[in-house]
């Protein structure tokens, strides 16, 4: 079996902790893992994540007093918030009505319809009409496109951190959101590991994991 390049940055991927402050990730190279969360799939094509790029020293600090003092908030190259839709999503939204027209090309009386009845469906029969249930389901998006970038940085050989720990609602006042329409889903970290990892991280054998039917 030749050797997958893919598999070995999988392999090379864990969670840094402790970044090399002096290294920085050039702004082409980011821009590409940035570029992978833009080409990340979501459910009926929504987009509804969206990524702030915090560059401001002083915004990281405070974020970081919100994060349970986690050194690699303001020590990691990038600080990226990923926040999640909510208004937005519900059938008669003008963003939900802009995307299906956009994607499918459907005509009115087909868009309408598309929207009320396999889309509000789908809501319906998933539990997402009210708005704790669709960020619920508008998170699971945003953790398909942060898993796209986390393997992407990988690929290109720097490290990153997903971080789940921090005051969700200090967080989204600190930054003035509505969050009426969006709100947080979770932070990533991305730069390059101060030291490798004395070993690597245990996995189970893929036979603990899979079965066939």
């Amino acid at each position: 079996m030749q050797n997958n390049q893919f598999l070995e940055a999988m392999q090379f991927r864990f969670a840094c902790k402790a970044f090399d402050v002096n290294k920085k990730i050039p702004d082409c190279e980011f821009e590409t893992i940035l570029q992978s969360a833009r080409l990340s799939p979501s459910s009926f094509g929504l987009e509804p994540t969206r990524y702030i790029v915090v560059k401001t020293a002083s915004m990281r600090e405070k974020i970081r007093t919100f994060c349970w003092n986690q050194p690699q908030i303001t020590e990691a190259s990038h600080l990226v918030i990923l926040t999640s839709k909510i208004a937005d999503l519900y059938p008669q939204s003008a963003y939900t009505t802009a995307q299906f027209k956009r994607k499918t090309g459907k005509d009115e009386k087909a868009l309408k319809l598309y929207k009320d009845e396999r889309y509000g469906g789908f809501l319906k029969a998933n539990n997402c009409q009210d708005s704790q249930n669709l960020f619920n389901w508008s998170v699971r998006q945003a953790y398909i496109a942060a898993s796209s970038m986390m393997n992407m940085a990988a690929f290109m050989g720097i490290d990153s951190c997903a971080i789940e720990g921090f005051g969700k609602k200090e967080v989204e006042a600190l930054l003035g959101m509505d969050t009426f329409s969006e709100q947080i889903a979770l932070l990533l970290t991305f730069g390059y590991r101060k030291e490798n990892p004395k070993e690597p991280s245990p996995r189970l054998d893929l036979n603990d994991l899979v079965s066939y039917i």
